[in-house]
């Protein structure tokens, strides 16, 4: 059983106690929430043609939307169907036991792949009152013929009449909604039609309406704590996003959270250390987008420090030796923490600066490493002058420039001296 645990949520989000015992004792059960699944399972014929869009496991709590969404489907199959539910366009799939122009044999039957089908309302408030119109691409799912197909339809206690264009005869489908994106059509034997010469046997459709865009620009960035994903939304028609992740422990991904309706998300479930990677879909009730690409990111909390450098502090160095070194705790890379300053990142003044005693500012070139040593190297810029004498220099590196694989950047800046000699 699935044990049900209620979110705290707000009361308008709540689904109403007499919705749940009405929905329940229409379908003859005993309202136990833990038999959801069971529920489902029951009351919907053929149920694996309905996506649910997530998976639950056993101590998931589940939310009043999914719950809604479960409540809507039990109500949508367990009524008749309305106009609404037809009128618009769909793709279709028929088969048949007769040949015809454009079918494909499958050995005991032919099968129609991908027609399109339009139902078009009129404007009456029922097919009933004044019927709505039928058209097909061609060939036809709804008439065995190489041809399109056109003609009026009206729809009767779960039944399809339909009339083709200059034909005095109506067909009879019986009509079985799966879920809001996909209807099947059964011709239905009766002593006014025989086994369809002419009609497919089955029609099986689903919304032609285009699901969302893939999300584009999708990145995963460490947060020290958590991992922010964020993605640019590529669709005005999206219902909400999913998010998946794979850690680098696993060979496939799995879905983390639906009704996720905008971009960050944040994935605060890592331990220190891990990898994973990330992909973003969108969704609407017409399906799911493809998956947007796979990025990835190390939760990582440790902040790189300066482990040591030469010259060393105090050191007495030549006026002719420029060249100075600093180790990290950690592979660093030298970044610009402004975008205006890119054109300078690698110049005087940017993440290593030096200032003598004597006034005289040394400027080095940093030069960007992914390795565990940083090179800083340089003298003034535009300048072949060698060091001031008896000069004690600073060195200065700027904890903004600085930031490991992960983008952790130093604490603070680090600062050391050494001398010059005469």
């Amino acid at each position: 059983m699935l044990p049900i645990k209620p979110n705290k949520l707000p009361s308008r989000n709540l689904v109403p106690v007499n919705l749940v015992k009405a929905l329940f004792n229409k379908i003859n059960m005993k309202i136990y929430f833990s038999l959801i699944f069971f529920l489902l399972v029951s009351s919907i014929s053929k149920a694996d043609d309905y996506v649910w869009g997530e998976e639950f496991k056993e101590g998931d709590i589940i939310s009043a939307a999914t719950f809604n969404q479960i409540f809507n489907t039990l109500e949508t199959i367990n009524r008749n169907v309305k106009d609404s539910d037809l009128v618009g366009t769909w793709s279709c799939n028929a088969i048949t036991t007769r040949n015809t122009d454009g079918w494909t044999n499958k050995g005991a039957f032919y099968q129609l792949e991908g027609a399109q089908v339009n139902f078009t309302s009129s404007e009456s408030s029922s097919s009933i009152e004044s019927p709505y119109t039928i058209s097909t691409s061609a060939p036809s799912p709804f008439k065995r013929t190489s041809g399109a197909f056109s003609g009026v339809y009206s729809l009767f206690n779960n039944m399809i009449f339909t009339k083709i264009d200059g034909e005095t005869d109506s067909r009879i489908f019986l009509v079985d909604i799966k879920s809001e994106t996909k209807i099947d059509f059964i011709f239905q034997e009766t002593s006014a039609q025989s086994f369809p010469a002419n009609y497919a046997s089955y029609i099986s459709c689903n919304s032609a309406v285009a699901v969302p865009a893939a999300p584009t620009g999708t990145t995963a960035t460490n947060a020290q704590t958590q991992v922010n994903v964020t993605w640019t939304d590529q669709s005005l028609d999206e219902a909400g996003f999913k998010i998946y992740r794979r850690l680098s422990t696993e060979t496939e991904a799995t879905q983390l959270a639906t009704a996720v309706t905008a971009s960050p998300y944040v994935d605060s479930t890592l331990t220190e250390g891990q990898t994973a990677y990330y992909s973003v879909s969108a969704y609407n009730a017409n399906g799911e987008s493809a998956k947007s690409k796979t990025v990835s990111a190390t939760l990582d909390s440790i902040k790189p420090t300066v482990s040591s450098h030469s010259p060393i502090t105090n050191q007495v160095v030549s006026r002719t030796s420029r060249n100075i070194s600093i180790i990290f705790s950690e592979s660093v890379f030298v970044v610009c923490p402004d975008a205006d300053l890119a054109d300078r990142c690698f110049s005087n003044g940017s993440a290593v600066t030096s200032v003598g005693s004597s006034g005289k500012t040394y400027g080095y070139i940093t030069q960007p490493s992914g390795s565990a040593s940083l090179l800083i190297s340089g003298n003034i810029v535009g300048s072949a002058e060698v060091l001031n004498a008896s000069d004690t220099i600073t060195v200065t590196v700027h904890k903004e420039w600085i930031q490991d694989a992960n983008g952790n950047q130093m604490d603070a800046d680090y600062t050391y001296t050494f001398t010059t000699g005469l």
